[in-house]
């Protein structure tokens, strides 16, 4: 399996990421994940926020008193550069929190801000150091 992160956003910067992630390269819906193949990356999708029947209710209370109501997408992805330049383009100018997977919750501008700073950053290797 590859490494996943989920995207949590109010509902309308949801339905915006939706949008964005069905027209930035060919997307086609799966009965699992849906598909999208962007140049040589491949990504697994899930809208459905079925990941969140996973949280338990402080991780639920935490991410309501940072952002509201909300709505939750997994991503399934091969490499940092391939997910780095996906989340480029899907939460630019958006509100939400990324769940690393790792234990940790960024805001989406975080996120961008420490890729701009570190182009190679993997927040996989840097919380096993």
């Amino acid at each position: 399996m590859r490494p996943t992160i989920i995207l949590l956003s109010p509902p309308e910067d949801h339905q915006r990421i939706v949008v964005r992630l069905k027209k930035i390269g060919a997307y086609s819906e799966g009965e699992i994940f849906d598909r999208l193949d962007r140049e040589e990356c491949s990504f697994g999708v899930d809208t459905s926020g079925s990941v969140l029947d996973e949280f338990d209710e402080d991780e639920v209370r935490d991410i309501r008193r940072k952002i509201g109501e909300f709505k939750a997408i997994t991503l399934e992805y091969s490499g940092v550069i391939c997910i780095r330049d996906l989340l480029y383009e899907v939460v630019q100018g958006l509100s939400g929190l990324l769940d690393t997977n790792y234990g940790e919750l960024i805001e989406y501008g975080e996120v961008l801000a420490h890729f701009q700073r570190e182009p190679l950053w993997d927040w996989r290797v840097a919380l096993a150091e």
